[in-house]
């Protein structure tokens, strides 16, 4: 596993501190790993998502009948 350092404002790593030992976090690692894990699994839940969109706008030109008739004569 590879180390990464963040700093925080003291302010800020004190908050950190005390949720973590709310929640019952096992460490600040797992805490920001598991951060890391939701934001790029988010990011790849919305490409897809803006797939599903462009796929189902160009159904209408895929599915075009006048484009199949006339593309028929040449396949």
């Amino acid at each position: 596993m590879k180390t990464i350092t963040v700093k925080l404002p003291e302010q800020e790593a004190e908050e950190l501190d005390l949720f973590i030992k709310k929640k019952h976090y096992p460490s600040k690692s797992e805490f920001i790993r598991g951060l890391i894990m939701e934001k790029m699994d988010s990011k790849t839940k919305e490409k897809q998502g803006w797939l599903a969109l462009a796929e189902k706008s160009l159904d209408k030109i895929w599915d075009n009948k006048k484009d199949e008739n006339v593309w028929r004569k040449y396949l």
